[in-house]
């Protein structure tokens, strides 16, 4: 097996096993075509002063198990403010598209209480490795939840606050080092299996989106997400999770959660 999630093939990304879904065997999971659109919006930045501090992933429909085309276009392109929407195409068709706002850095002196700080949850280090749990689903069908490495900290599956340590061990595209930009928005797609609702009968829910802030880069391989979901009774819900890595939290993820049959394993909003 390939040792990495996606391999680049002229102006298409092929996807290997490890990018596939718990949903079905195939598709992809979340976490690698939002990779993929980050990669796409970052390398659109003019200067090394800008920063992606806000990225909107909307899973418009599955992404097959098929080579991937990613196409960027530069809608705001001002001295201090950018916005940059990419979108993934498989055989012509639009499946996902993202929204970058890049934001130009500046040194300015604040005052003690208004920084950012706050330390992060238990480990990495001296936590037991691994996985998450997708009982719900096939054992067979492998792919980037199975990928991953997982520490949980705490919490439970089938809903309500759950945090975990999860590290990418491998290069989203073969051969090229993962930017923490990208790692942080592969990642951000696991608020949803952290801290999955899992309702009576076969109802289980999907997140339509992924709304990641950023404010600061992440550093190192390892990043815990804090998740909190909640959902309502005519199946609409939400999860938000605070990122951390090792030095404290860097940015906040939402996500849009409806009512799916577990059954349906290929079926999505728009789909």
């Amino acid at each position: 097996m390939t040792d990495s999630i996606f391999v680049a093939d002229g102006e298409c990304f092929v996807p290997t096993e490890k990018a596939g879904s718990p949903w079905g065997p195939g598709v992809l999971h979340g976490g690698p075509p939002a990779g993929l659109l980050a990669r796409a919006i970052e390398q659109a930045m003019p200067s090394p002063e800008m920063m992606v501090v806000r990225l909107t992933v909307d899973l418009f429909r599955p992404v097959p198990k098929q080579p991937l085309e990613v196409r960027t276009r530069v809608v705001r392109a001002g001295r201090r403010i950018q916005v940059v929407e990419a979108s993934l195409l498989s055989g012509g068709v639009e499946v996902s598209r993202a929204s970058g706002l890049m934001l130009c850095r500046s040194e300015v002196q604040l005052p003690p209480n208004a920084l950012i700080d706050g330390g992060p949850p238990p480990g990495p280090a001296g936590i037991a490795t691994t996985g998450l749990s997708v009982a719900a689903f096939p054992p067979q069908w492998t792919g980037f939840h199975t990928t991953i490495e997982v520490k949980r900290v705490s919490g439970a599956p089938g809903g309500g606050p759950s945090a975990a340590w999860i590290r990418i061990p491998c290069p989203l595209v073969a051969g090229e080092p993962m930017s923490p930009l990208v790692r942080i928005a592969a990642t951000s797609d696991f608020g949803n299996g952290l801290s999955h609702i899992r309702a009576a009968g076969s109802m289980g829910f999907i997140n339509a989106d992924i709304t990641l802030y950023v404010h600061r880069p992440a550093v190192g391989e390892w990043l815990c997400l804090d998740a909190r979901s909640g959902a309502h009774t005519y199946g609409i819900g939400m999860i938000q999770t605070v990122i951390h890595d090792e030095r404290g939290p860097i940015g906040l993820a939402v996500q849009g959660l409806l009512a799916n049959p577990r059954s349906v394993h290929t079926e999505q909003p728009g789909a």
